[in-house]
């Protein structure tokens, strides 16, 4: 008898969406995304898996290299919140932060974007006029 694995994270569709933001690129560094999710990658929660609505939406979303919370940048995240905070890579769950409304470092640090709902970059804020 095999074990079924429980499903706890992103929809497909939302993590297609999330890599083809990305340009299946880690948000941190720049790399190419190489190998199997879980090994050489990962989709990485900003805030968490806390159980709010957009816990697994793109807003919430970025992709990073390392399998893990120990390996590549999705460790560096986990070990370093105070580098990763200011940087958008890390949200407080204490907080209670939106994550429409804190943009995120990308491009290997040359800008921040926002992260939209429907799986895109803006320069703006949601809901402010252009």
């Amino acid at each position: 008898m095999t074990r079924r694995q429980k499903f706890t994270g992103p929809t497909p569709a939302v993590r297609d969406l999330v890599l083809q933001r990305d340009s299946w690129r880690c948000v941190c560094c720049g790399l190419p995304l190489n190998g199997e999710r879980g090994w050489g990658w990962s989709i990485h929660h900003r805030r968490g898996r806390d159980g709010r609505p957009d816990a697994h939406q793109p807003q919430n979303l970025i992709s990073v290299c390392g399998g893990d919370n120990t390996s590549g940048c999705h460790g560096l995240i986990h070990g370093r919140r105070s580098e990763s905070e200011p940087a958008g890579w890390w949200l407080s769950r204490v907080a209670g932060v939106n994550p429409l409304t804190v943009p995120v470092l990308v491009d290997h640090g040359s800008r921040f974007v926002y992260l939209t709902a429907d799986g895109e970059y803006s320069d703006e804020l949601p809901g402010e006029a252009a």
